[in-house]
């Protein structure tokens, strides 16, 4: 299988700017190419990342490191699954969500709405069931050719808006941008939005100009995007919660190549990268709506018919998802899937409790519950 968006062309040119800067390297050592489409200063390389890096250097004595590449040089978000396929890089972040096709179990799990709007609970549950409890997951991962080491979850996509805006009444006919997806545009439809998708780079400018009214994203778009300028509200309600960015999938031939006491550092040290990288996110929402209300920006809790209406939704969209995924994904089980899902998002729940949802904590229980039960001499291969 390969990637649409990456032509035969895009990956050859790829391959040899990788192939130049790795041509001097020492050959004893190991030098894996890691490919995050995002920006330096994002908290996947700050705060995942570069720590992972670090660690595997010393786990390893220094036989393992390497070359990162960042803000889409030389893949893309949506063409980083097909250079690992193609082998242009070793390592990548890819949205697993961009390829339904390859990986509909994936995409059903992330689809389901879920009872907690905490993603340091999200992540816990989702990198914990689809290691330990779903082999379909895993299948799909072989057949497309790349080995899964985890997922975080972003910050909650919230309401950002151009006016205030309180009840479900107020929201009717409005302009809201939605970040793709059949979920996000049926939740617009029965609160009565008119969805428009367009990229985050145009959503301030649209916003200005009156072409938006609501953005559907996490609150820290307030400062990245500079919409504390013509933004007058939030309403911090949950409506998902994105939990399958995976920023450390590898190439099956790359992970083959590490040594079993390699490939058991990486999957000490991912867990821990998965939850500082959500906690990060957790941060950076947390200052954006403090900022906010700083500014003048109301910050809206839900009221109780807002938030009825919410529940309402998400209670009547499971019948879709199971129509969904029995249709469309194949899945022949879709009510078990999201039982047993819902029974593991409950769990983490309780460990969230025990450990006063602590990040490096709530990782430490990751790895112990889902990763060091991984046999690195055949997870993967």
């Amino acid at each position: 299988m390969f990637c649409k968006a990456l032509n035969s062309s895009a990956v050859a040119a790829s391959a040899l700017l990788v192939a130049g800067v790795l041509s001097a390297r020492d050959a004893e050592a190991k030098s894996l190419t890691l490919n995050q489409y995002v920006l330096p200063k994002h908290v996947v390389v700050t705060e995942g990342t570069m720590p992972l890096i670090e660690e595997m250097k010393q786990a390893t004595n220094g036989e393992v490191d390497f070359k990162l590449f960042t803000g889409g040089t030389p893949l893309s978000a949506q063409a980083t699954l097909g250079g690992l396929q193609a082998g242009a890089v070793d390592v990548g972040m890819v949205i697993l969500t961009y390829h339904p096709a390859e990986l509909p179990m994936v995409q059903y799990l992330n689809d389901l709405a879920v009872p907690t709007g905490d993603t340091l609970v999200v992540t816990g549950a989702f990198d914990e069931y689809v290691l330990t409890k779903c082999q379909r997951c895993l299948d799909e991962f072989e057949a497309a050719g790349i080995t899964f080491t985890g997922t975080y979850t972003a910050a909650p996509l919230v309401l950002v808006n151009r006016e205030v805006y309180r009840t479900p009444e107020d929201l009717v006919g409005k302009r809201v941008r939605i970040p793709g997806g059949d979920y996000n545009a049926r939740w617009a439809d029965y609160f009565g939005l008119s969805p428009i998708n367009v990229g985050g780079s145009e959503v301030y400018e649209m916003m200005n100009r009156g072409a938006v009214d609501i953005t559907l994203n996490p609150p820290a778009i307030l400062q990245t995007h500079s919409l504390a300028d013509v933004a007058k509200s939030v309403i911090n309600l949950p409506v998902t919660l994105h939990r399958a960015s995976s920023p450390f999938v590898f190439s099956r031939s790359s992970w083959a190549n590490l040594t079993d006491q390699e490939r058991r550092a990486f999957l000490d040290s991912a867990p821990m990268a998965m939850m500082r990288i959500t906690g990060a996110y957790l941060e950076e929402s947390e200052a954006a709506l403090a900022e906010a209300k700083e500014r003048g920006i109301e910050v809206i809790e839900p009221g109780a018919e807002l938030q009825a209406k919410m529940d309402e939704f998400a209670q009547k969209d499971v019948e879709t998802m199971y129509t969904i995924a029995r249709e469309q994904y194949k899945i022949d089980n879709p009510e078990e899937v999201r039982d047993e899902f819902i029974a593991m998002i409950e769990k983490w729940k309780g460990i969230a409790e025990e450990t006063g949802r602590d990040p490096e904590k709530m990782g430490e229980r990751l790895r112990e519950n889902a990763y060091t039960v991984l046999d690195a001499s055949s997870y993967g291969l």
